[in-house]
């Protein structure tokens, strides 16, 4: 027992794999282990067959085929597990002799029951212990009972230790097997429902396939049928929309051609008024909408019919309005002939409101439109020739004062007031060569004119720019609106011909404005203030104009200034002439006595006091003169009606001469004046120097002082130069 004991210790039992290499070496036949039971051996055909035949592949069959050879398949390969299962469960007797064997060689003893070998049956738990060699137990074993009980049990001449692997190895693989057979027989029910499940599916799937087949042989026709439709659909489309297009464009036709009930009414019958001028403006649009669209037929050398029927009655309509709107205007021009009205609120409220009629007169029938229009330019330029003629006549009543040659510098003579009329009246106070309050009605803010009644019975005397003003005042303010008139009326004529058409009424008043002021400066004759007032007037009458906008006067006031400058040149040059005559410069080569006598007779008596003085021998007075008095009030009122830079009138070349003709005047003067005292004749030159000298002095610083107020550009070269005048002679004053 030690040396068995020993030897299980020092030897293992060799492996599977060894066993079987070591086999192979010896090329012993495996062994089979004779069955003890009725269980099938495990080299059974069938079992062997079931579990080692691999199935044929399968043909690729249809989509239907290929679901019926699956669902075959599947049933094989569960039939071939339930049969392995079968023969793991007949490989179990030889597993448990195996078990029965190593448990022999394992245990202690040396004895056994060679009968258990075969009919032992352990339980599945127990497994074999692969650590035995069995080879090495049997040998040493002692005990010769022992082997003949194996060897008569495995047979003569088999290898133990190569049976008991080969033994082994096959019992793994049956035990494999028997789990498979289990496995199938668990799962054999299961699939045969899933069989009968999958030939319902192939019924059903039959069923859907031939639906299918049948639902794409439709679906071609049905998107056949859609593409045809859809063609139609894009055809049809087309059509609407050249439908829509058509309709667009002959429905505007159409309603700019139709021509409602109430309009032809209103034209036959209705009463010209505001809702008269609504209708003509519709018959207005149809015609223009009419003449158009036959305007674009005939570019495309087409006819229509609608055009042919509906223009004749468009034609009768429009006659028919144009008849009532001639007679309209007609009567309404020759209301303006009536006494007493007022053509300002005629035109403006009946005219002006009824204006379109007349545009579409001019639109349908342009020479009968310009037959009415010169029938009220005919009819207005009576109306303002006749009113303004009434008007003058009122102003001419006025008492104008008139100045004659008495006025100018020089003259002792005093002045005369003559009216319009030429009737002599008392002399009046006022100086003329003061210019004073005159000079407020250039700047007066007043617009209004004097009235006919006024002016017949006004018994003051006035200056002539009082009735001037008045009257070119109303022409402008008439003028101003009968020209707005002419522009708002007649829109539809280019600005030359309503500039003509206001001459043509506005000519005969403006030749009445010109012989009125031509009879003022007749009767004024040297009122320099006046013309030079007159002038001012009518340059704020042209900026108010050019306010206004109504450049149709312009000629009017440039006509007037010409009148006027011309005579203010005049009457300056005969000042600066008495001036000149006074002092004897005009006088040909002689006695000084001579020609001063040769000046009164040129300049009248009125001056015959003041020569007598430059003919006496001696003057002693170092005071002013009273020329000089007038001269620089004269000097300060022509100053005053200059304020601006007036260097392109003639005022300053008048103003220098008459300057001059002063200065020289008062150095003709001086030389006159003695000191009359005793002493040499040295000293009395002296002091006749000294006494001249300051008798300029205060000449000319009376001027200086008197025009130190005026304002403007001339006013400080005329100071300037009094100024240097009066420092000259300084020294003598001192």
């Amino acid at each position: 027992m030690q040396i068995w004991n020993q030897a299980r210790r020092n030897h293992r039992v060799p492996s599977l794999e060894q066993n079987q290499h070591q086999d192979q070496q010896l090329q012993a036949p495996t062994p089979t282990l004779p069955p003890k039971s009725n269980a099938p051996s495990l080299r059974s055909p069938s079992i062997l067959a079931n579990s080692t035949s691999p199935p044929s592949p399968p043909k690729r069959p249809r989509p239907t085929e290929n679901v019926r050879r699956r669902a075959s398949d599947r049933h094989s390969t569960h039939t071939e597990q339930a049969d392995t299962k079968i023969a793991a469960e007949s490989a179990s007797a030889v597993s448990q002799s195996l078990t029965v064997l190593k448990k022999l060689l394992n245990s202690e003893t040396a004895y056994i029951n060679v009968e258990d070998f075969g009919s032992r049956r352990p339980s599945s738990s127990s497994s074999p212990s692969p650590d035995l060699d069995l080879r090495n137990l049997i040998s040493l074993a002692d005990d010769p009972k022992f082997s003949d009980q194996i060897a008569s049990a495995i047979g003569e001449g088999v290898d133990i230790f190569a049976y008991l692997a080969s033994l082994e190895k096959h019992t793994h693989e049956e035990e494999k097997e028997q789990k498979r057979v289990v496995e199938y027989k668990e799962e054999i029910e299961r699939f045969k429902d899933l069989h009968a499940s999958i030939q319902k599916c192939d019924s059903v799937l039959a069923s859907v396939e031939d639906y299918l087949s049948h639902f794409q042989h439709d679906l071609g026709l049905i998107s056949s049928e859609i593409e045809t439709l859809q063609n139609r659909s894009i055809f049809l489309n087309r059509r609407l929309e050249n439908r829509k297009e058509l309709e667009s464009r002959l429905s505007g036709l159409i309603e700019d051609l139709f021509i409602p009930p109430y309009v032809i009414h209103n034209i036959v019958e209705g009463e010209i008024g505001s809702q008269w001028i609504s209708t003509i403006e519709i018959l207005s649009t149809r015609l223009k909408r009419m003449e158009l669209f036959k305007s674009e037929v005939q570019n495309i050398n087409a006819s229509v019919a609608l055009i042919n029927e509906i223009e004749p009655v468009l034609r009768m309509l429009a006659d028919k309005a144009v008849e009532r709107i001639r007679d309209f205007f007609v009567e309404k021009i020759k209301s303006l002939r009536a006494a007493n009205v007022n053509a300002q609120v005629i035109l403006y409220s009946v005219f002006l409101k009824f204006r379109q009629l007349y545009a579409f007169l001019a639109y349908v029938n342009r020479q009968l439109a310009d037959d009415i229009a010169h029938g009220y330019a005919n009819t207005m330029r009576w109306y303002y020739h006749s009113n303004f003629s009434r008007y003058l006549k009122a102003l001419e009543k006025l008492k104008i004062q008139s100045l004659d040659r008495s006025v100018l510098l020089g003259s002792t003579e005093p002045s005369r007031i003559l009216s319009s009329s030429r009737t002599p009246y008392a002399n009046a106070t006022r100086d003329p060569l003061i210019l004073g309050r005159r000079i407020n009605i250039v700047f007066s803010t007043d617009s209004s004119v004097m009235m006919e009644s006024t002016a017949e019975q006004d018994n003051d005397v006035q200056w002539m720019e009082i009735g001037f003003r008045s009257f070119n005042l109303a022409l402008m303010d008439n003028a101003c609106a009968e020209y707005l008139f002419i522009v708002d009326f007649f829109n539809f004529k280019s600005p030359d011909i309503q500039s003509q058409l206001f001459q043509d009424i506005f000519q005969p008043t403006f030749e009445l404005g010109e012989h009125y002021i031509q009879k003022l400066l007749d009767i004024t004759s040297f009122d320099a203030f006046g013309a030079l007032l007159c002038i001012r007037i009518i340059q704020l009458l042209t900026f108010e104009l050019q306010r206004r906008k109504v450049p149709v006067m312009e000629a009017y006031c440039n006509r007037l200034k010409m009148i006027l400058w011309p005579r203010f040149q005049l009457i300056m040059d005969a000042h600066s002439d008495n001036l000149r005559k006074l002092s004897g410069r005009s006088a040909p080569h002689g006695d000084e006595s001579k020609g001063l006598v040769g000046a009164a007779s040129v300049t009248s008596s009125a001056i015959s006091g003041l020569s007598s003085i430059l003919s006496s021998s001696h003057i002693s007075s170092a005071l002013p003169h009273p020329v000089a008095q007038k001269f620089a009030n004269f000097l300060n009122g022509i100053l005053e009606l200059s304020p601006e830079d007036m260097e392109r009138e003639p005022v300053s070349i008048s103003i220098v001469r008459l300057r001059n003709e002063f200065e020289a005047f008062l150095t003709k003067i001086s030389s006159k004046i003695t000191a009359g005292g005793g002493g040499t004749t040295q000293q009395q030159r002296q002091q006749n120097s000294t006494l001249r000298e300051r008798f300029l002095y205060n000449n000319y610083m009376l001027v200086y002082t008197i025009i130190s107020d005026a304002e403007g550009k001339l006013a400080d070269q005329e100071r300037t130069h009094f100024k240097n005048l009066t420092d000259a002679y300084a020294g003598a004053a001192a």
